[in-house]
């Protein structure tokens, strides 16, 4: 199997999503790199980054990648801006919010969740850390999976082929510190400290192996799946 990552930030990384993944494959295309053939490639994860959707000029090639990868029914997973890129290229609308969050929201499942195969089954009191100031709103005929924490915009969706969340179930220790040492304003901007701010991080840090483990290894399976009927 080989599964595409597409990386955006400028220090990108795994985190916690490494493991989960490590059955497959890992094509990961950095910042500023050419953008993947979807020939030979099995699944596509599209990370987060400090781009916006609401200006995506640059963002157009992978939205048209995404597209063409659903149509195709390759499965499809969307972090935070991916996630914000996948509804965008389905049909769905990306907007600023009225304030920047950065908070972990509790991860409450939607009737629909129930039996998918990416967000069906996640750890008890699971969280996701937010970091954005854009939410973005579900193509038309996906299904929302988790409650959406504010007025914001959506939590997570599946839309054929594909799954987008807004959280980071992959982030880490070692990723935090480099958010606050480059994006200090950010956690001014969401109305609070990064001592509040870490203080939560130390809550709910140790739970996102497992939280990431659910995710991304029932993506990695659904890849599997995916495989096996092409073979």
């Amino acid at each position: 199997m080989r599964i595409a990552v597409i990386h955006h930030l400028a220090q990108s990384f795994l985190g916690h999503a490494g493991p989960p993944l490590a059955g497959a494959d890992l094509d990961e295309r950095f910042r500023g790199a050419p953008l993947p053939e979807l020939d030979g490639v099995d699944g596509i994860v599209s990370f987060g980054g400090e781009q916006s959707v609401t200006a995506p000029a640059d963002l157009e090639p992978e939205a048209a990648l995404l597209r063409e990868a659903v149509a195709r029914e390759i499965p499809v997973l969307g972090v935070c801006l991916g996630a914000q890129l996948l509804a965008h290229a389905l049909g769905g609308s990306v907007a600023r919010r009225e304030r920047r969050l950065v908070d972990w929201v509790a991860l409450e499942a939607l009737p629909a969740a129930a039996g998918d195969p990416v967000l069906g089954a996640l750890p008890p009191d699971a969280h996701g850390l937010h970091w954005n100031e854009d939410g973005f709103e579900p193509p038309p005929g996906a299904v929302e999976l988790l409650r959406r924490p504010d007025a914001g915009g959506a939590e997570a969706f599946r839309c054929g082929s594909a799954w987008g969340v807004q959280f980071h179930p992959e982030v880490d220790g070692p990723a935090l510190d480099g958010w606050y040492a480059g994006w200090p304003a950010a956690v001014t901007a969401a109305g609070t400290t990064e001592a509040a701010a870490r203080a939560a991080d130390a809550e709910h840090l140790p739970g996102q192996a497992e939280l990431s483990a659910a995710i991304f290894g029932g993506f990695l399976s659904v890849v599997r799946e995916g495989a096996r009927a092409r073979a």
